[in-house]
């Protein structure tokens, strides 16, 4: 019995472990790791009461399968999370207008959407050209002339 009684201990623990790193991580993994948590904490008490391994693990496995096949998919749509890109990832794509001369030594200025931004580009491009901004690094835009 204190053997058995170790093995579901461990059971929750792992639980238990599985909630904690869910909370470090935040919701990165989709409350997966909360769920799985939770079953084994389950499985684990219902262990204790019927001081059954075989059903412990047998809960844990059902639990498991009618997450995974039922509830799963409920559960992600009622949490779905629209994303919006950002100022930055809104900007790639788009024309800007050089306002200040780019060298490749030298960052220049692009104006996008009125809002002027540090530009870098693989060759020179003559204020008042038109680029595509290609990526953002921090504050500054990598370009290409049109």
């Amino acid at each position: 019995m204190f053997n058995n009684l170790n093995q579901f201990t461990i059971l929750i623990i792992l639980g238990i472990f599985a909630i904690i790193v869910e909370i470090i991580i935040g919701a990165a993994t989709g409350f997966e790791l909360l769920i799985l948590g939770v079953l084994f904490i389950i499985g684990g008490g219902v262990g204790m009461i019927t001081g059954s391994m075989m059903v412990a693990v047998s809960v844990i496995v059902v639990l498991t399968l009618g997450y995974i096949l039922f509830a799963r998919q409920m559960i992600k749509q009622t949490l779905h999370i629209t994303t919006t890109k950002t100022n930055t990832d809104s900007i790639i794509g788009r024309v800007a207008k050089v306002v200040t001369p780019i060298d490749p030594d030298e960052s220049g200025q692009v104006k996008i959407e009125g809002e002027i931004w540090r530009a870098e580009a693989g060759k020179p491009i003559a204020k008042g050209k038109k680029v595509t901004i290609q990526s953002v690094s921090g504050v500054t835009v990598k370009v290409e002339e049109v």
